[in-house]
Formats: C-alpha cells, structure tokens, sequence
C-alpha cells in the first residue's frame, strides 16, 4: 500500500491545467510537484484522442522498421516483433540499457530558502542541461536553489543509496508554458565537490522521426520518481494509443508517469517527456475511484494510491520540444549542443563478473553491508536511521571471505512487533465473518400494512455520490436486526436503522458485555476509522444503531441475542462521541426511553413495545471539528416510528448537540476549512432539540420525505426545532 496526501495525487497528475499549477503541502513539509489532472469525464481537460487512419498507420510502421535497423542493438526483425507485441521476450542486453539509461533520470528537490518543497523528475538531455516540465519550473528563481539527486534508489540489497546532488544552475535556463517544458542547467560538480556532472552521462533527443510505430500496438517506458520516492520503472505498461502534432497519447490502469519524466520506446529512445495523467474520478472530480467504482477514501489526508485507476497519460513529443527550442534560441551554442551524439556507453564483465569499466561514481552496491578484508580489520556499515530507532542490531560474523547483510530485528517483547501480530490477527477475524444470515433492518417490522422503508440518500445529492458500495453496487450493510448506508469519504455511517423489540421475553440473554470492534470487509477497510482513529482520543466509538436496541432475537436464544448486540460493534456502525452523549445513562438511549414512556404503543396481547429508530450524523462543514484528519460531526439525529394506540404511525426527530472542550481532545483546527468559532472554552455541554423530520432532511441530505407525514413535531413561532428542557417537553 503506497499512501500519498490527496492535494500530491493532483498535483501529481495535473488536474486543471486551466489553473496555475503550484506546490502542495505534504504532511512532512514537503510539496509535491508534478503534473495532475482530473477524470476523463469533467476535468475541462478535453480527453479526445486522434484518430489515426490505417494509411498513416502504415506509414509509421514503415518508419518504426528503419529506426529500428538504424538504431536497435538487437536484430531488426526480433525488436519489431516485441514492438508490436508479438513477441515478449527480450534479449538480456535489454537490462543493461535500463542501467545505462535510468543513470540520467533523476529526482528534483525543488527548494526555497533552503526548505524543501516539491519534488518531481528530470533526466540530463546534454553534458550541461536538464529536462523536465514548465509547470515545475515555472520562473527562473524558482531553480535557484533546487537541487537534483541521482541514484536517488534501492541498492540490489534493498537499501537506500545515498544519491548524488547537482545544484541547479539557472543561468541556464529555457522554458515554455505550451510545451510544458523547461530546459535547466546543473552544476559541474556534485554538492560535496566529488563527482563531475559528464560522469552521469546524457541521453539523445533524436529528431527524427520512427521512434515509435502503430497506434494500439506498440508499447511505452517510463523511468521516474513518482511523488518523490525512489526511482520505480513502468516497464512496457503504456500502450500506444495516439499522436497528434505536439502529444501522443498512452494508457494505462496501473501506474501513473510524473512530472518532467521521459517516455521511451523498447531501444530506451526518449519519444516525450511527460505532461499528464487522467485518473478515474468521480463526475464533479472531486474524488478518485477504484477499479469498482468506489471512493478511494481519505486517511489523515491521504489516499492509497495503488487502489487509483489510470486511464490515459498525454507526453509532449520530444521532436515537437527540440524543434521548438531551436526556433527560439537559434545561435545559442548550449542549445546546440543538445544534438551531440553522447560517448558510447557499455557495461563489459570478464568471465569472472567483474567489471571492466567500472564507473567513476562510487561504488553504490557497497553502502548498508558488512565486508571482511584481507587484514584483521573487520568493516561494518551501518544505516545512520537504524542508529536513531529503537531497534537492536544484531550482526552475525563469519570467517568466510564474503559479504553479509546486516539484520535489523526488533527486539524482544518489543511493543509494535505484538501489534502487528494482534493487527494481523484482527484483519484474519474481520475476513473470516459470515454475514450472510443478516436479515437487516425490515421496513414492515411494525405491521405488514406499515412499511417504513429505508431512508435513502436524495437522488443526486452530493451525499449520494460519497456512499460506500457493496461488489454488486448495492449500498445496504445488512446486520442483525438492523441495516446501515455507510459515508466512504467521511468515514462513518449516512445513517443506520434498527428495529427495536422491547418484548422481555425475546430479551433473556443477561451476560456482561464486551465490545470487540472490527471493520467490515464487504466495503473498502481503508475508508472505516479503526482503532488508530479512537486510541488515546477521548472519544468513544459512539455506536449510531445500539447495542441494546439490536439484542433481542426471534426465536428467544441467549447466543444469538449477544450475537446480534456484538454484531453493532463494527466501525461501519460506529462515530466519534463523548462519552456523556454515548454512555449508559447517555442521551441516545434516555430518548428513546422518553418516548416510550410517553406514547408508544403497548399492544394489548403481549408486553412487546415496538419502534424503528434511525440515526446517524449531521455533517456540517461549518461546526465540524478536524480530529487526527477527520472532520468529526458535532451533532447527530435520531428519529423515532412507532405506532400509537390508535395504530397510527407516529415519528419523532431530535438533533443532538455536542460542544466539546479544547483540554479534552487536540484538535487539528489547523486543518479546518471555513470553521464558524466555537465556544469551546465552558464546560462540556449537549443541547437536546426536538426539531422537524424535513429539517433533518434538509441538513443531512437523506430522503425522509415519507416520514414527514406522521411528524408529531409542531413547531413554535416558526422554528424548526425545540430546546428540550426534560422528557415532558418531548411532544408525541
């Protein structure tokens, strides 16, 4: 799982390239830079591809055979066939070639002050220049002070390699916003004055054309630092599938280019340079979906980036940018000198795996491992990070001339190692649950004649768009005895609805409670707060349907009465309340005990009390709170259906407010967008209102239209809703 902040994704993949692209903020102060978009559908980005007839088709296979047998280091006939996709085989010099090529492509720090603030991805085009976007540099002083890292990588033991750092030199430097490109210089020689920039070598922008060849056939490379991390290869993944007079177009649905990256063909020719990706959105764009058609949803900001769905990324030809810059500086001999050849490279070995022409960069495979050497000396590396953990290191020593990894294990008895167990142990449990005997929430669970359906979201409400589906695209969480419609991008239940029986004889099970909460596995786990959100918070995991009222069972049976009270501990069922609002004698359970009392109906054969009950949060982006990055609600509703004794259907709606202290629970506020004040400085306060069925419509976008008619609700000189003093104020 790869988790990056929602505003990196965009910036990442371009998302209104209407906008002036500029830097996002990262959860560890640094920005991501790189090109963004939004869904193919309405991000304003017009998404059409040119169509290609099978004349020009033709024709450009014609031109990608004479590139091929001009340029390939391979025979002509086999590198077209693997060009075309009939063949998937490779001859091993193909692996040499990514080595030799992925030297030159390098991470961008962008810097200001000293302070980082954006990465994105470059690659040396000639013995001075480097290649990336416009939009990473936009201005000349926005280079001034960045700084590009090579072998920013893993080592072939899986270490970090310390990468080397070239200064940029911005006095060099060529840009242009319609071509989305910016030619930047580098400094001769290395931050720490050891390497020259001619070690690192370039690669050849050809001009000519046959770089690549059929439309829907051929596929692409590409060589970047997604987000800023370690360098990652998309390795024939991008399948051709267009080209007009600046761009071609290449799709795919696992993986994303980054800004300023190359995009090569099979013989590591550069063919573009990188300017977009389109992902699968939601239609007003504002959220990213899965291959299912979910919301991937947000955690503390961040998304999983390997659930996002690429469909199309756009490059800027590279004939288009060389011809362009040529045309605009015409005499300037940096320029020029883009089209020397760069020396022949190779990687010879000699039968015994050494090699012969070893670069004059250091020794990168060497870093993070123990070596024995001729002497007595023994010499150990180790990562400067394992020095500042609280890990142990153990290091086994041999008498055997070899090199050997040194192990990082935790120690015993170490605190994360046994929450990764109970984690995993946790994640087993919550897979292996069976809910197919969950009848859920009944609508005529009053009479046959009284059905009270489900509330659903409004149609075509934003709400609407944000509900977890289900892998039929069903949204209904069936459970015992009650049913919910769960909020994927707030985290949390739109709203549960539980039948209650308060029949003594269907309530026999009086065993001590003990929640044990899980998440759901029918809906994406990512997207339900879990033990990470409530640990150390204050808050408790507010149940919406409670426990007591879904303990009860037809036929009376002890287990499946604490079954169907266990089956409300999940977190789809489950938001953060104080524990005066949620706890016995808490006021969710006191309502429904006030209207009971009052007037709901006791049928004259039996002692059973029957009523449905919906309940759920009221977001509201003005009182909202942010609480470890998740916009926690500060009131919620209940409502009430039962029959009176006149079996009539009779609801009741009430809203709950809670205020909470600042010394109680740390708020993010510095997260919080267009927050009205609150008077956070008195104590802990909730505030009961009586209101109107169709105001809690109106304020949670749930469609409660076919309740409103059995309201009892009456409002006083025009207002919506009722402070309620006592339980005698309730109106039934």
């Amino acid at each position: 799982m790869l988790k990056v902040s929602k505003n990196q994704l965009q910036k990442e993949t371009n998302q209104d390239v209407t906008d002036t692209l500029g830097l996002s903020t990262a959860p560890d102060e640094s920005l991501e830079i790189a090109t963004a978009t939004g869904s193919s559908e309405n991000s304003g980005i017009s998404n059409s591809i040119p169509s290609v007839t099978p004349e020009e088709n033709q024709k450009r296979k014609e031109n990608r055979k004479d590139m091929i047998a001009s340029k390939a280091a391979e025979p002509v006939d086999f590198a077209y066939e693997r060009a075309i996709g009939n063949n998937d085989s490779l001859y091993s010099n193909f692996i040499e070639l990514i080595a030799l090529t992925k030297r030159k492509v390098a991470r961008i720090v962008i810097k200001e002050n000293d302070k980082k603030v954006g990465f994105a991805t470059g690659f040396m085009v000639s013995k001075e220049l480097m290649l990336t976007n416009w939009h990473v540099f936009q201005k000349k002083d926005m280079a001034t002070s960045s700084e590009a890292h090579f072998f920013y990588e893993y080592d072939n033991l899986g270490h970090p390699i310390d990468p080397v750092i070239f200064k940029m030199d911005d006095s060099k430097f060529y840009n242009n916003k319609e071509l989305d490109y910016c030619f930047v210089g580098l400094a001769p020689k290395d931050a720490n004055n050891e390497y020259s920039l001619e070690d690192i070598g370039y690669l050849y922008l050809d001009r000519l054309i046959g770089k690549i060849g059929e439309v829907g056939v051929e596929k692409l490379n590409i060589i970047h630092h997604p987000l800023g991390d370690y360098k990652q290869l998309s390795i024939r993944e991008n399948l051709f599938v267009g080209i007009d007079d600046i761009k071609i177009y290449y799709e795919t649905d696992t993986a994303q280019g980054s800004s300023g990256s190359p995009v090569f063909n099979d013989q590591w020719q550069v063919v573009g340079l990188h300017h977009k990706s389109i992902a699968k959105m939601t239609e007003d764009g504002k959220y990213y979906l899965d291959r299912d058609g979910n919301i991937i949803p947000e955690y503390d900001g961040k998304i999983d980036i390997t659930k996002v769905v690429w469909l199309k990324n756009e490059g800027i030809r590279i004939s288009t940018i060389l011809k362009h810059v040529k045309e605009e500086n015409p005499n300037d001999p940096i320029i020029t000198a883009i089209e020397q050849l760069p020396q022949k490279e190779t990687l010879t070995f000699s039968t015994n795996g050494k090699l012969l022409n070893d670069t004059p960069l250091k020794n990168l495979e060497k870093q993070n491992i123990m070596e024995t050497n001729t002497s007595k000396n023994i010499i150990i590396s180790v990562p400067v990070d394992a020095l500042n953990s609280e890990n142990s290191i153990d290091i086994s020593l041999s008498t055997k001339k070899i090199a050997t990894t040194v192990a990082i294990e935790p120690q015993k008895g170490n605190s994360s190692s046994n929450e990764l167990l109970l984690e995993a142990a946790k994640i087993s449990k919550e897979d292996a649950i069976d809910f197919s005997s969950c009848r859920g929430y009944v609508s005529d669970f009053l009479g046959k004649d009284k059905d009270v359906p489900l509330p659903m979201p409004q149609s075509g409400s934003d709400i609407e768009k944000e509900i977890a589906l289900l892998k039929d695209k069903s949204m209904v969480l069936k459970y015992f005895n009650y049913s919910l419609i769960f909020n994927a991008v707030r985290r949390m239940p739109l709203i549960s609805a539980v039948n209650v029986s308060g029949d003594p004889a269907l309530r026999i099970d009086d065993s001590d409670r003990s929640d044990d909460w899980l998440r759901d596995a029918r809906i994406d786990k990512m997207c339900q707060l879990d033990d990470k959100f409530y640990v150390h918070s204050n808050f408790d995991r507010g149940h919406m349907s409670r426990y007591q009222d879904a303990k009860w069972n037809i036929p009376a049976s002890k287990d499946n009465e604490l079954r169907n009270g266990i089956y409300t501990c999940f977190y789809s069922n489950a938001c953060p309340q104080v524990p005066g609002l949620n706890r016995a004698p808490g006021i969710w359970g006191k309502l429904e005990k006030a209207v009971l009392e009052k007037g709901v109906k006791k049928q004259t054969d039996s002692d059973e009390i029957k009523m449905s009950v919906f309940n759920g949060p009221i977001f509201n982006k003005k009182t909202d709170r942010i609480f470890r990055g998740v916009r926690t609600p500060m009131e919620f509703f209940k409502i009430i259906v039962w029959l009176d004794d006149d079996d009539n259907l009779k609801a009741t709606a009430f809203k709950l407010s809670q205020k909470l202290l600042l010394g109680d629970i740390d708020f993010d506020e510095s997260l919080l967008l267009d927050i009205e004040a609150l008077d956070i400085d008195k104590v802990v306060e909730f505030k009961n209102y009586q209101c109107s069925v169709k105001s809690i419509s109106e304020a949670t976008e749930i469609d409660f239209k076919g309740l409103e008619k059995y309201d009892t609700f009456v409002s006083e000189d025009g207002l919506d809703h009722l402070l309620l003093s006592d339980k005698e104020s309730i109106v039934v």
